[in-house]
C-alpha cells in the first residue's frame, strides 16, 4: 500500500511496557459511517481491563494483534460516507467508540470510523480536551440513570464515587434531570460534588452512609464497591441499584427477586441525539463535571495509562494524538 493509504496507531499488543508505534491500513467510510482524523482522546479505566486481560476485558474490545485500544474520541471528519448527510468533511465531532467483544479500532491512532447515529458536532464551548475526556464518563452517567434506573424529575438519586469521573459525571446530570442527589465521596471531594449541585454530600471517611437515613429512588454505585444486599434498605419500594461493573450483581440478582427493589448492570452505548443533550446541558450553564489532570503526546502513551492508575490523581487524563507521533 502507498503512503496515503497508511495511518500510524499505537501498538499495545506487547503489554503496557512495550507500546510501539505502528503503521497499519487507512480505514474507509462505508454507508452510514464518517472517518474521523482524531485530535485528542482520553484513557479509561478500559484500557487497563484490556491490557490485564481480565474478564470485563474481554468484553471491551477484541484481544488481536495489533492491539490498538482507546474509546474517547475527538477529532475532525475527514471522509464520510454514502447516505450520511449531517456531516460534512471539516467538522469538529465528538463520541466514543462502541465497548465491543468485537471492537478492533482504537482512539490511540491517526483515523478511526464511527457510526454517523454515534457522534455530534462538538460545540464550540467545549473545548478539545475536554471534548475527549467527557464521552464515555457523560454517556454512562446519563445512560445510567435516566434508561437503566429511571430517574424522573423529582427524583432521588445516592451517587458512591461521587468525586470520580462516572461519579462527578451522575451528579451533575441527575440535577440537569431535575433529581435530588446525594453525593458519597472522600473528604478531598466534598466541595466539588457540592460545587456539581448535590442537595447532601456525605463524606465517606467521617460518615457510615449505610448507616444514614438516607432513602432514594437510584442508587448508582460506580467503584464497584458495595452490593445490592448492602444497599437495598437506602432505596424507597420500587428503587433500584446500578452497578458499572457485572460480577458484584449475581448475588443481587437473586435477592431482587424476593423484593420490589432491582438491581440493574450497567453498559454504555454511543448515541448521537445523548452527546447533543450533553453538549447542549454545558452550553446551557451546566458545571463541567471532569477536570483535565494532564496531558501526554500519544507518543508517550505508555506514560498517560500509568498515570490513570495513581493515586494522586485528580481529573481526566488527555491524550494528544495529532502531530504528536514518535519519530
Amino acid at each position: 500500500m502507498s503512503d496515503l493509504e497508511m495511518m500510524r496507531a499505537m501498538d499495545a499488543s506487547g503489554g503496557r511496557g512495550a507500546i510501539e508505534m505502528i503503521r497499519i491500513p487507512k480505514p474507509s467510510a462505508g454507508p452510514g459511517q464518517v472517518r474521523v482524523e482524531v485530535v485528542c482522546s482520553a484513557v479509561e479505566d478500559g484500557e487497563d481491563q484490556v491490557l490485564r486481560r481480565t474478564w470485563v476485558g474481554m468484553f471491551l474490545h477484541r484481544n488481536v494483534r495489533p492491539l490498538v485500544i482507546g474509546w474517547n474520541v475527538a477529532g475532525v471528519v475527514d471522509a464520510v460516507g454514502a447516505g450520511v448527510e449531517d456531516f460534512s468533511i471539516g467538522d469538529a465531532v465528538w463520541g466514543h467508540l462502541e465497548f465491543d467483544m468485537f471492537q478492533k479500532q482504537g482512539a490511540f491512532s491517526e483515523f478511526v470510523i464511527m457510526g454517523a447515529d454515534a457522534i455530534a458536532k462538538r460545540p464550540e464551548a467545549v473545548t478539545v480536551e475536554l471534548a475527549a475526556a467527557l464521552p464515555t464518563v457523560s454517556l454512562t452517567a446519563l445512560q445510567a440513570l435516566r434508561d437503566f434506573g429511571r430517574l424522573q424529575a423529582g427524583g432521588s438519586v445516592l451517587v458512591i464515587g461521587a468525586g470520580g469521573g462516572i461519579g462527578s459525571a451522575s451528579v451533575a446530570i441527575a440535577k440537569r434531570l431535575g433529581a435530588e442527589v446525594v453525593g458519597l465521596c472522600s473528604t478531598k471531594d466534598v466541595d466539588k460534588v457540592a460545587g456539581l449541585g448535590a442537595n447532601r454530600v456525605i463524606d465517606r471517611k467521617k460518615e457510615d452512609f449505610l448507616a444514614s437515613d438516607v432513602q432514594v429512588d437510584v442508587i448508582l454505585d460506580t467503584p464497584s464497591k458495595y452490593s445490592f444486599g448492602q444497599c437495598r434498605h437506602l432505596l424507597k419500594p420500587g428503587g433500584t441499584y446500578l452497578d458499572l461493573h457485572p460480577w458484584t450483581l449475581a448475588g443481587g440478582f437473586l435477592q431482587s427477586m424476593l423484593t420490589s427493589k432491582r438491581c440493574r448492570f450497567v453498559m454504555v452505548a454511543p448515541k448521537k441525539a445523548d452527546l447533543e443533550q450533553v453538549g447542549g446541558w454545558l452550553i446551557d450553564g451546566m458545571p463541567s463535571p471532569v477536570a483535565v489532570d494532564s496531558r501526554y503526546p500519544v507518543s508517550e502513551l505508555a506514560a498517560a495509562l500509568s498515570r490513570r492508575l495513581e493515586r494522586d490523581r485528580s481529573g481526566q487524563v488527555v491524550v494528544e494524538v495529532a502531530g504528536n507521533w514518535p519519530g
